[in-house]
């Protein structure tokens, strides 16, 4: 049953701007109000992770990293990071982010570029691409010497640029041609191009929220959609909402909770999840027609029921790759958030952790993670992938703290996985290191390792500091990094932001005891050059995948169908029974021969009565049994 809630904010932090709009995803709650992030500062975590004490050190010895544009504009993203930089096959190499050079209004905002010609890169920008105010750009190829941009305006369809030949020419500018049905605007959008001289376009975005000035969409308050163009952005599909991803399920969807991976052929997926929502993975094998639903976490927080007070979560910021087989990885940082629900008056309050840490990683072959996303039991599953590196972090005070409007202090995850299968994680992470407002600043940590058949194998002890240079960057907050999701099998290329105090200034206009920075200055963005290790002997293992896994069903409860995904190392016989409280079997599956890899049982839930069932999956002398609701 569904519910409406009034949602009651703890430290309330409104926010500027129509960029900063952060509605919180719900299950079961459709109707409420758009809630911003609040913050309250709790210091009860335990420490986790393989850290190393003292660990920020130098890994070069020369000013060497180019900057590719400075802006005083510096809220990259609210959450998942954007692909703001593009290596191409020639060694050339395009460079975009929110830019402006004012101070308060950004009346000039828009995208600043940049382009590497194979030898030097061109003047930093002074004025933004396009003719209107924007944000948010995301770039790509697109046809077959050019380049694209995407952005959205402050209310309206989204605006795009392109040029036939990259890094030179007038840009030429279009309207996409269509908006969701009733909608004024769609905001912060992610877009990817395939096909023959990348001119299939593929874009997802957000409708406009309430908060924004915008309406309800299909009982939404921010809906994802998708559409596509599949002739060079001369004719577009109509946006449609993905399987899954309507009001039947959730709230809304804040905005820059979600991620687009590189297209694997035909294969796109994205990934999109907050703290009070799932973790899904969306994918779809033939271009863009149809889409399957994965629900890697399933949330434990219902405001229809009853919800734990406290909970580990996704932060929102996510990433995802497919790996040369076409499957898909996801990253998405680890916060730890408290809600309390009042019955009576149907509201709820919440804050987050501002020392929760972690990256959390997983992959299609993996069942779903574990609900209680507790850092003990994802290191036990070889699903903890990054942490906090500098240690002295957690002997921070409260005071030194910055408020990053509900993310992780690990957040902000890149993910890139090569041709040769050679897999990149980047993140910002907070450091010890203190601005001269005595506020903490952070550093981008990385990790790279190779993926053999069903695991993920990292390199030993690369989880560094990659921006760790005394003379560079040691009086210097690095964040919002963006990789290039192709490399020259050399190096990997990150796009990030570099400035000398904590936190950021857009976030803290307006803002009544916010804590970061506070007045406005130039801001770099920073293109540096990652290498890859030398001499791996693929001894450190990661994770090493079960040879028999069975997936919560989805969705749960059921009110109609619902799928169940079981994971098989090799060839086998599947069979699935559906049983009652009493131990009853009612409904018996069988796949013989099931395929290695993932198997999908669907279970019709109309031909059982409102109660509780239990489903067993067999292969072999292995079974394993879960819960499902039926309404």
């Amino acid at each position: 049953m569904k519910k409406t809630f009034t949602l009651i904010i703890v430290l309330c932090i409104g926010l500027s701007a129509f960029a900063q709009f952060d509605a919180i995803m719900k299950r079961h709650a459709i109707g409420s109000p758009a809630l911003n992030r609040m913050a309250s500062i709790n210091v009860d975590l335990p420490v986790v992770g393989e850290q190393v004490p003292n660990s920020i050190v130098s890994n070069k010895s020369v000013l060497t990293d180019p900057v590719t544009a400075v802006t005083i504009y510096d809220e990259q993203s609210n959450a998942a990071m954007q692909n703001r930089c593009y290596l191409y096959a020639d060694g050339t190499m395009g460079a975009t982010c929110t830019w402006s050079d004012q101070q308060t209004s950004w009346t000039d905002r828009g995208t600043g570029y940049n382009y590497f010609d194979g030898t030097n890169w061109g003047s930093q920008p002074s004025a933004r691409i396009e003719t209107v105010r924007t944000g948010w750009p995301d770039y790509r190829p697109f046809g077959a010497t050019g380049e694209i941009v995407i952005a959205h305006e402050a209310s309206g369809p989204l605006v795009i640029n392109t040029r036939t030949v990259k890094g030179t020419g007038a840009w030429t500018q279009t309207i996409m041609p269509a908006l969701p049905s009733g909608m004024a605007g769609i905001f912060w959008p992610r877009m990817v191009t395939n096909g023959t001289n990348h001119t299939n376009i593929h874009v997802i975005a957000v409708t406009e929220p309430t908060a924004n000035g915008g309406t309800v969409y299909n009982g939404m308050n921010g809906a994802l959609v998708y559409c596509h163009s599949l002739d060079g952005g001369v004719t577009w599909s109509s946006w449609i909402q993905p399987t899954g991803l309507t009001s039947t399920n959730y709230l809304g969807f804040s905005g820059d909770n979600y991620s687009f991976a590189e297209p694997h052929g035909d294969t796109l997926a994205f990934t999109i999840g907050d703290s009070f929502c799932d973790q899904i993975l969306e994918k779809s094998t033939d271009n863009g027609t149809t889409w399957t639903i994965t629900i890697l976490y399933q949330s434990p927080y219902d405001l229809g029921g009853s919800s734990p007070h406290r909970f580990y979560c996704p932060d929102g910021a996510s990433a995802i790759a497919l790996d040369k087989e076409g499957y898909a990885h996801i990253v998405f940082g680890l916060q730890y958030d408290s809600g309390t629900a009042d019955a009576s008056t149907k509201q709820v309050s919440y804050s987050y952790n501002l020392m929760a840490s972690g990256i959390v990683y997983w992959n299609e072959h993996m069942s779903q993670l574990d609900p209680s996303l507790n850092p003990d039991t994802l290191n036990r599953h070889h699903q903890y992938a990054g942490w906090i590196k500098d240690t002295n972090f957690f002997y921070l005070t409260t005071t030194e703290l910055v408020f990053w409007n509900g993310i992780s202090c690990t957040s902000h995850p890149d993910l890139v996985i090569d041709n040769t299968n050679k897999i990149f994680l980047s993140y910002d992470a907070g450091t010890s290191l203190l601005d001269p407002n005595n506020y903490s600043m952070r550093h981008l940590l990385g990790r790279n390792g190779l993926l053999k058949g069903d695991t993920v194998m990292w390199y030993n002890d690369t989880l560094v500091d990659i921006t760790g240079d005394w003379i560079q960057y040691n009086f210097s907050e690095c964040v919002f990094p963006s990789a290039s999701p192709t490399t020259d099998y050399n190096y990997i290329y990150i796009l990030f932001q570099v400035d000398d105090y904590g936190g950021t200034y857009v976030l803290s206009v307006g803002q009544s005891g916010w804590q970061g920075q506070t007045a406005p200055d130039n801001n770099s963005m920073t293109m540096i050059k990652w290498a890859y290790p030398p001499n791996f002997d693929g001894t450190n293992v990661l994770h090493e995948k079960p040879t028999f896994s069975v997936g919560q069903n989805f969705p749960n409860p059921v009110n109609g169908l619902t799928k169940v995904n079981a994971y098989l190392q090799n060839a086998g016989d599947l069979s699935l029974n559906v049983t009652n409280l009493e131990g009853q079997t009612l409904m018996t599956m069988e796949n013989s021969n099931a395929h290695a890899g993932v198997s999908q049982f669907v279970i019709d839930g109309s031909q059982l009565t409102p109660g509780v069932y239990f489903y067993t999956v067999r292969e072999g002398n292995q079974s394993i049994t879960k819960k499902m609701v039926i309404e």
